[in-house]
């Protein structure tokens, strides 16, 4: 009991002390020194605490730290950004009554999250130690975060472009320049100029006053002297020096084909010594004027600026000569041997073309009736429509001098076989010139076609598988007779039938051995028992016309009379050709 009392008294002695020094009671309970930071504070114990009212200590903490208060309200900074140092008491983190020695602030530089403070590190800045910027103390709060809090001394430009480092440089390295968009200038930076270093522009760290025209950095480059002002930009790009953007065509010369990829100085010269060039090709182009002049200046009339040697004169349309096939293919200098005002070449093929003629001007100057432009040995004359004998058969694959031996006006062919042909003829010209009766022009020894059937001897028979020269062996395929004997030899009969024999009289054509005569009728002899079956010869041994043939007995049978002729030669009175022994009596007789 005694003890609650002397706890109440301690309080109310410790309520009842002046507020501006530390109570007794205070000393008493206090649980060590303060930090050499707060040394001032430690007969001030309500400067950080209220009496009973422990809540109350961190209100008091950033009542005096105002700045953190700030960061912490603002949510900026550490304070502000690291959560449990704004949802925390402060003693959390900042220990107090540690001894002078003790340090409030503990830090671990090593681990440290820099992304908790309004200045990120990054680039360079990730790789350089904390005592490059903070020292070895604990100065934190009052690092500043601009570039030239830290890097005025290393600023080349000695201030002349402010503090704002960033807006050119990058925390990746000081050296190159990436961030600066010179386009906020009145001066872009385009092509070469924009892989320029900034010091070739600004040098000696100038960066005001500067010209924006080419020749205030380019007077040195400028090839033309001046002579062309001060305008480089009307002609020159950014992207090359040497590349040139001038329109000439605004000059009346427009530069076309070749020209345009002249240089200036091929027309204007070195330093633009010429500056108004002649528009006349010969004034730049006479040494190369194959013609010598001889064809004038006005080299545009043929020639193109596309290339000196592509031509475009117009001779279909400019001269009386239409260039066609291979004409048009062919050089100038092929036909114009001579300038065109000095000598024209002639017009007609022979003109140009007599060394080629094969024909030797056989044919005549018209090399056009049978060649065309295309190709010299192209020949389209039609022989069928452009004369009276169409060539057909051997005569289509024949050379046109195998059979124009001589020129056409001097030597016309007559169509006659045997005009050509006279020495292929095997019939010595007995036959005449009309070859083409019996042959055709596909071959001469083939397809022999003559009809005999128009002939006084039809081919019947045996004839009409004989060869002509079975018959004919001259060749003369003259008339040699319709009889049969005119071939045909009597070897078998020797005469005894006639002489000349009339073979058709028993043989026919279709063979030899295959005869028929009919004597009963033919003859005024009927042949009649014995006589009937007789063989020719039997009767006709001797040479002579059978016509004249007695018809007596006695003119075969005398021999056989036994009478010796003392009956007479009319032996038909008793005797029939039944049999010589057959007697019959005839009354008549």
């Amino acid at each position: 009991m005694h003890r609650f009392w002397i706890l109440v008294c301690l309080v109310i002695a410790a309520t009842a002390a002046p507020v501006a020094a530390q109570s007794i009671i205070e000393r008493l309970i206090t649980p060590g020194p303060l930090s050499g930071a707060h040394a001032k504070l430690e007969s001030k114990c309500d400067t950080c605490h209220a009496s009973f009212r422990k809540e109350a200590q961190g209100g008091k903490c950033l009542a005096c730290h105002k700045p953190v208060a700030g960061d912490i309200a603002s949510r900026t900074r550490f304070h502000g950004k690291y959560t449990p140092a704004r949802t925390q008491d402060c003693k959390a983190c900042h220990s107090e009554h540690k001894g002078r020695a003790t340090g409030l602030i503990r830090l671990s530089r090593q681990g440290f999250d820099h992304g908790l403070t309004d200045f990120a590190l990054t680039g360079a800045h990730a790789r350089t130690t904390c005592a490059a910027c903070h020292g070895p103390g604990n100065n934190y709060r009052g690092i500043p975060n601009a570039c030239a809090g830290c890097h005025a001394k290393k600023d080349p430009h000695a201030g002349q472009l402010g503090r704002a480092c960033q807006n050119c440089h990058s925390t990746a390295a000081w050296k190159p320049v990436t961030g600066f968009n010179h386009a906020r200038t009145r001066f872009s930076l385009t092509g070469a100029h924009a892989q320029a270093a900034c010091m070739t522009c600004h040098a000696g760290q100038r960066w005001k006053g500067l010209g924006t025209t080419c020749l205030s950095c380019h007077a040195k480059n400028d090839v033309h002297r001046g002579s062309r002002g001060p305008d480089c930009a009307s002609c020159h790009r950014t992207t090359s020096w040497k590349s040139t953007t001038f329109d000439h065509a605004s000059t009346g010369f427009p530069l076309l084909g070749a020209h345009a990829a002249a240089s200036c100085a091929g027309c204007h010269g070195p330093g633009n010594v010429q500056k108004h060039p002649s528009r006349i090709c010969a004034t730049c182009h006479a040494k190369d004027d194959a013609h010598k002049g001889q064809n004038g200046a006005d080299c545009a009339a043929c020639h193109v600026p596309a290339g000196w040697r592509q031509v475009r004169f117009d001779h279909d349309v400019m001269t009386r000569f239409p260039l066609k096939g291979a004409h048009r293919l062919a050089a100038c200098a092929g036909c114009h041997k001579q300038p065109p005002k000095v000598a024209k070449p002639p017009v007609t093929c022979f003109g140009c073309h007599a060394a080629d003629d094969p024909h030797k001007g056989a044919n005549g100057q018209d090399c056009a009736r049978c060649h065309k432009e295309t190709a010299w040995k192209i020949v389209d004359f039609n022989h069928g429509s452009m004369t009276r004998f169409p060539l057909i058969g051997a005569h289509a694959k024949a050379r046109c001098e195998t059979c124009h031996t001589a020129p056409l006006e001097k030597f016309k062919l007559s169509t006659e076989c045997g005009s050509c042909h006279a020495k292929d003829d095997a019939h010595a010209g007995k036959l005449g010139s009309g070859c083409a009766r019996c042959h055709d022009s596909i071959s001469w020894q083939a397809n022999v076609r003559f009809d005999h059937a128009l002939s006084r001897f039809p081919l019947l028979g045996k004839h009409a598988s004989a060869k002509c020269a079975d018959c004919h062996i001259d060749k003369s395929f003259g008339t040699k007779g319709i009889e049969c004997a005119a071939c045909h030899q009597d070897d078998h009969h020797a005469g005894t039938l006639g002489s000349p024999a009339k073979c058709r009289d028993c043989h026919n054509s279709v063979d030899w051995k295959a005869w028929s005569f009919d004597h009963d009728r033919r003859t005024g002899f009927a042949l009649t028992g014995q006589h009937k079956g007789l063989i020719c010869s039997a009767c006709h041994a001797r040479p002579g016309d059978p016509a004249k043939a007695g018809t007596q007995c006695v003119d075969c049978h005398q021999r056989d009379d036994r009478h010796r002729g003392g009956f007479g030669t009319d032996c038909e009175r008793c005797h029939v050709t039944s049999g010589f022994r057959d007697i019959v009596m005839n009354a008549a007789h």
